[in-house]
């Protein structure tokens, strides 16, 4: 009697050159990047007092510091992101080692990104009574949150 054949178990990476469709890791990456670079351009804080209809409102570039090293950090995650999704995909041929290496940048950029995001979500630019919170805020703060989780799939795909 032969002996009973064992399942296959699936890889959780695909081969590479797979060339799918879908968004990885990589992908998912280079989409937070992007939205954390487009978040410190947006509104980050408006004054509540002024006129009707004609709120006066800050950037994140313009509101703080801490969003221009922010900028910086999402370029290098999408760049990071952008490699990692290009060697997904089989068009460019990285390294085991630099694949890692990019993948725990994008988790390292990524949680800076939000560390320096949340304390300007925490703690406003004064005069802090007199403002309120925008999109580009919310959307850099969601992005970063987005860039550690993308980083974190990139690094446990790795094989």
């Amino acid at each position: 009697m032969p002996a009973p054949r064992r399942p296959a178990v699936p890889s959780a990476r695909a081969p590479r050159g797979a060339g799918g469709t879908g968004g990885g890791p990589g992908f998912v990456g280079l989409v937070c990047g992007v939205a954390i670079v487009a978040g410190v351009l947006l509104p980050w804080y408006a004054t509540n007092l002024g006129p009707p209809f004609s709120a006066t409102s800050a950037s994140g570039w313009d509101a703080t510091s801490l969003a221009k090293i922010a900028l910086v950090l999402g370029v290098v995650i999408a760049a990071a992101s952008a490699a990692t999704a290009m060697d997904e995909r089989g068009l460019l041929s990285l390294s085991e080692r630099t694949a890692d290496a990019l993948a725990w940048t994008m988790v390292a950029a990524s949680a800076l990104a939000a560390g320096l995001i949340g304390y300007r979500f925490l703690v406003m630019p004064e005069p802090a009574e007199f403002l309120s919170r925008q999109f580009g805020l919310y959307l850099a703060a969601a992005a970063s949150i987005g860039g550690v989780l993308s980083g974190l799939g990139a690094v446990a795909v790795r094989d």
